[in-house]
C-alpha cells in the first residue's frame, strides 16, 4: 500500500467550487485540526486552543476531531462543552462522546439531560446514542427510565429523545429495555412504531416476537419490510414465535405490492428452508422488479424441490434474464440439483466473460464437491482472476484444513500476480505450518508494490500463528521483513495479533502521511467550507441516473478522495460488483473482484449524518481501510450508522437506483454542481 496523501488537484483551475467569505485565519485554524485528525495523533494542546478559539466553526471540528482520533484523554475536553453557550456545538460534544465509548462521561451526559435550561432535538438525540453506545448499566437504566416514563427529565425534553431512544436501544443488547420498548410498536406515530419494530426485530429478545409479527400488516410499507426482515428462523426460535404463524405471514408478504416487502420476506423465508414456500416462490421468479426475480431465485435454493430445479435450470436460458438473476440461479441450482448443475456449470467455465467463470467456481463451491477438477483446471486459466477464485473456492469446497487445497496454494505463494499470491496466502494462512514461514516472507517481499495491503495482512496473520507456537520465529524471519512499514494497516495487525512483531514495528499511530498542511488548508477552504456541496451525476447504463450530493462538510477528506476518482474517471466502466436486494448497492473496484483499491486508505470521517434514506457511504474491510469502494443503501439502515462513513446523499428520484442490478455497468460518474 502507497501511504495515504491526496493531490488536490480538485481545488485549482476551473474545478474551484464558490467559496464562503471567510476569514483566512478560520482556515488557518482548522487545517492543523484536520490534520491531526487525519493522522489520529491526539495533540492536547492544540485541541485545548481550538476548543476556545472565538470561531465557532473552529470549535465544532475540534469536538469532532477529538471523537473520531478516539483517545480516552479527549472525555475531559468534551465533557465541559456539553454546556457551553452556543447551542450548535453540544451535539457535536455528545456524538464525540459517544465515538469515544468511555463509560466516564456517562455521568455527566445524564446531568446535562436534566439540567433545566434549553437542549435542542438535534443534542438531545446525539446525547441518547452516546449513552446507547457506551452501554453501561447506568446508561441503558436512563434510556429505560425514558421509554417508561420519562423520569425526572425537565418537561417536554422526553419527546425530543424518545424517538432515538427507542432506536438507540437495539445497541444495548442483554441490557436493553425491551418491556419499555414493546409498547411503541402499536404507537400510532408511523416514525416510533418503525423505529421500535426495527429495534424489537434486530435485538430478537423475548417478547419482541409478536409485535414484529404483527408489523407485517402494517399500513406503512416501511414497517412491513422491516418486520418481514426479521422473521428468520432464528428470531421465531429465540423470541418463542410458532412457525405456522411466521409461514402464513410470509406467505401473506411474497404478495405484497411494495418490492422492498416482497425481496425482505423471500430472505427471511429462505432461512426457514422449507419447500412449502416454492411454489409461491415461483411466481416470484417471473416478479416485474428485477431485484425480487434475483431474490426469488437465491431463496429457492434454499426451499428446495424439483420443480424449483426446473425453473431455475429454465431461468439460465431466459432471454429476458439479467446476469444478476442467472448467476442467482445457477448459485441456487447448485444447492438444489448437482447434475443440471454441473451441465450448465460446464457452460459457464467456458465463458469468454471471466466473470462467469468464476461463478461457476462459486456454484462448485456450494456444491462442496469432492472432485478437484474444475478447480484444478480452472488454476490454469489465462485470467488471474479466476485463477484466485479457483483457490478460495476450492478452500471453501474441501475446508481450510484440506492438505491437498493447501499445497496448490503453498506452490502460488510466489506468483507473480497479486490476485493469484493473495488467495494462495490465504489459503496457506488457513493452516500454516512452520515450513511455510519462509515462503511467506518471500510472499511478503513479493508484495511490497501490491495496491492493496491485503496479501501482506493475510501474511502478518498467519506468521502471527505460527509466532504464538514458536516465539522464537520472529528472530529468523529476517531485515526484509521486521523493518518498520509506512502502512498503520499493517502495524495494528501487528498490535492485535503478534504483540512481538509489534514491539518492532512500533506503535499503528499516528499515521505516516505525506500530505502537507497546505494540503489540508486547501480541503478546509475548497470542500469543508465551501458555500455550496458538489453534486456528482451517476449514469448507468439502462437504468438511468442518479443523483448524489457530496457532504465536504461531514466528511471532507472523504469527499476530496472521491472527487479525485472522479476525475481520473477511475469509475467510469466499472460494474456493480455487488448489488444485495432492498440492502446495498456496491461500486469503486476497478477488478470487478470486490477486493480491489486505488491503493491507499483514508481514514474514516464518522459523522451525525444516518442511513435512513439512501445514502452514499465507505466501503471498508476494517477501521480505516476506506480507498475507493463506496456503496448507496436502498432502503434505511440504521445498523450501518456509525461504521461506515457517510459523505453523500442521494438527492431527486429514486427510481434509477432502484432498477440497478449486480453486473450493471456505470456509463460514467461526473460533477454537476458546482463547477
Amino acid at each position: 500500500m502507497k501511504p495515504a496523501w491526496i493531490l488536490l488537484g480538485l481545488l485549482a483551475g476551473p474545478t474551484m467550487p464558490t467559496l464562503i467569505a471567510q476569514d483566512r485565519a478560520t482556515v488557518e485554524a482548522i487545517a492543523p485540526i484536520l490534520m491531526a485528525e487525519d493522522r489520529r495523533q491526539f495533540d492536547a494542546a492544540l485541541f485545548e486552543r481550538s476548543l476556545i478559539h472565538p470561531d465557532l466553526a473552529v470549535r465544532r471540528a475540534a469536538a469532532l476531531a477529538i471523537g473520531r482520533i478516539g483517545s480516552p484523554d479527549g472525555t475531559a475536553m468534551l465533557v465541559p462543552l456539553l454546556s457551553a453557550r452556543e447551542r450548535e456545538i453540544h451535539a457535536d460534544a455528545f456524538f464525540s462522546l459517544g465515538l469515544l465509548r468511555d463509560s466516564a462521561a456517562v455521568p455527566a451526559i445524564i446531568r446535562r439531560l436534566r439540567a433545566p435550561d434549553s437542549l435542542d432535538a438535534a443534542a438531545a438525540s446525539e446525547a441518547v446514542t452516546a449513552l446507547a453506545k457506551i452501554g453501561s448499566p447506568d446508561a441503558a437504566r436512563f434510556i429505560g427510565d425514558l421509554l417508561a416514563s420519562g423520569g425526572d427529565l425537565p418537561r417536554g425534553r422526553r419527546e425530543l429523545m424518545v424517538a432515538a431512544a427507542i432506536m438507540e436501544s437495539r445497541r444495548l443488547g442483554a441490557l436493553a429495555p425491551v418491556a419499555a420498548l414493546t409498547p411503541f410498536a402499536y404507537d400510532e406515530n408511523v416514525d416510533l412504531r418503525w423505529r421500535a419494530v426495527y429495534s424489537l426485530g434486530r435485538l430478537a429478545a423475548s417478547g419482541s416476537g409478536e409485535p414484529v409479527l404483527r408489523a407485517v400488516r402494517d399500513a406503512s410499507p416501511l414497517i412491513r419490510e422491516t418486520a418481514a426482515r426479521s422473521l428468520t428462523r432464528r428470531f421465531a426460535d429465540t423470541t418463542g414465535l410458532a412457525p405456522a404463524a411466521v409461514h402464513i405471514e410470509l406467505v401473506r408478504a411474497f404478495d405484497d405490492e411494495h418490492p422492498g416487502v416482497r425481496i425482505n420476506a423471500l430472505g427471511a423465508a429462505a432461512t426457514w428452508r422449507d419447500s412449502t414456500y416454492t411454489s409461491r416462490a415461483l411466481i416470484l421468479l417471473r416478479d416485474n422488479d428485477q431485484n425480487v426475480r434475483v431474490a426469488a431465485a437465491g431463496a429457492l435454493g434454499e426451499f428446495g424441490g424439483r420443480s424449483a430445479a426446473v425453473e431455475l435450470d429454465s431461468t439460465l436460458s431466459r432471454r429476458d434474464a439479467t446476469w444478476a438473476l442467472r448467476r442467482a440461479a445457477l448459485l441456487a441450482l447448485a444447492r438444489l440439483d448437482s447434475a443440471r448443475f454441473a451441465a450448465r456449470a460446464g457452460e459457464w467455465s467456458r465463458s469468454p466473460d471471466w466473470r462467469d467463470r468464476v461463478v461457476a467456481l462459486d456454484g462448485w463451491a456450494v456444491l462442496r464437491t469432492d472432485d478437484p477438477k474444475p478447480f484444478t483446471i480452472a488454476l490454469a486459466d489465462p485470467e488471474p482472476r479466476v485463477r484466485a477464485a479457483a483457490l478460495g473456492a476450492w478452500r471453501t469446497a474441501r475446508g481450510r484444513t484440506d492438505s491437498t487445497v493447501i499445497a496448490a496454494g503453498r506452490q502460488r505463494l510466489r506468483d507473480p500476480d497479486s490476485f493469484v499470491r493473495g488467495a494462495a496466502v490465504s489459503v496457506v494462512a488457513g493452516d500454516p505450518a512452520a515450513e511455510d514461514a519462509p515462503l511467506l516472507v518471500a510472499a511478503w517481499t513479493l508484495s511490497a508494490s501490491d495496491a492493496d495491503p491485503d496479501t501482506r495482512l493475510a501474511i502478518v496473520r498467519a506468521l502471527a500463528a505460527l509466532g504464538r507456537r514458536d516465539p522464537a520465529l520472529i528472530d529468523r524471519l529476517g531485515p526484509a521483513f521486521l523493518a518498520r512499514p509506512d502502512d498503520e494497516l499493517l502495524r495494528a495487525a501487528a498490535e492485535t495479533s503478534w504483540p512481538q512483531l509489534a514491539a518492532r514495528w512500533g506503535p499503528a499511530w499516528p499515521v505516516t502521511s505525506r500530505r502537507t498542511l497546505d494540503d489540508y488548508r486547501g480541503v478546509v477552504q475548497g470542500v469543508m467550507l465551501a458555500r455550496d456541496n458538489v453534486s456528482v451525476t451517476i449514469d448507468v447504463e439502462g437504468r438511468g441516473s442518479v443523483e448524489i450530493e457530496l457532504l465536504g462538510r461531514d466528511a471532507p477528506l472523504t469527499v476530496a478522495n472521491f472527487l479525485r476518482l472522479v476525475d481520473q474517471r477511475y469509475f467510469d466502466g466499472n460494474r456493480w460488483h455487488r448489488v444485495v436486494p432492498n440492502f446495498v448497492i456496491q461500486d469503486g473496484d476497478r477488478t470487478g473482484t470486490g477486493s480491489g483499491g486505488p491503493g491507499w486508505a483514508i481514514r474514516d470521517e464518522i459523522n451525525r449524518q444516518r442511513y435512513d434514506v439512501p445514502m452514499l457511504g465507505m466501503a471498508l474491510s476494517g477501521p480505516d481501510t476506506g480507498g475507493s469502494q463506496w456503496f448507496i443503501n436502498l432502503s434505511p439502515q440504521p445498523h450501518l450508522d456509525g461504521i461506515y462513513a457517510i459523505f453523500g446523499r442521494v438527492t431527486g428520484s429514486y427510481n434509477g437506483l432502484r432498477r440497478i442490478t449486480q453486473g450493471d455497468v456505470i456509463r460514467s460518474i461526473r460533477r454537476s454542481r458546482p463547477g
